[in-house]
């Protein structure tokens, strides 16, 4: 087994190993609703640090939420998953995405535990892009 198989396959272990440590809801914080159907409702959340954002699809059709550099900003998920191994192969791009795919009426969720503004992309079946942002204060 060559250096570059054992170092990934490390990475998914330790990858695998620290998603399950992720609770799936906040255990302190408020949890706030983006409801997704022709549009984004509300566009913008601002919150806390510790609170949960649930995105919830309201459309007749799956949708998929991507957030680009979350890396140690997440304390709780559910639904979403991340990948971060362009840096292993050379790839341009992000390092850390955590993306998302929301069926008609199930949710996905996110709790933030660093200050900052993170922009998100939702898309479509119907090649429909929405953009929404996150504030933590």
């Amino acid at each position: 087994m060559n250096l570059m198989r054992i170092g990934v396959l490390l990475g998914i272990l330790v990858t695998l190993g620290c998603a399950s440590h992720f609770p799936q809801s906040s255990l302190t914080g408020k949890v706030f609703q983006v409801k997704i159907g022709e549009s984004l409702s509300p566009q913008v959340v601002t919150l806390q640090r510790g609170d949960e954002v649930r995105w919830i699809n309201t459309r007749s059709g799956p949708v998929g939420i991507s957030f680009e550099s979350l890396e140690g900003v997440v304390s709780c998920r559910k639904g979403f998953v991340s990948t971060g191994w362009g840096y292993l192969f050379g790839a341009p791009g992000p390092e850390f995405l955590a993306t998302a795919t929301v069926h008609n009426n199930d949710s996905a969720s996110l709790c933030f535990s660093t200050s900052g503004t993170y922009p998100y992309t939702v898309r479509m079946d119907t090649a429909l892009r929405i953009d929404g942002i996150v504030k933590i204060e």
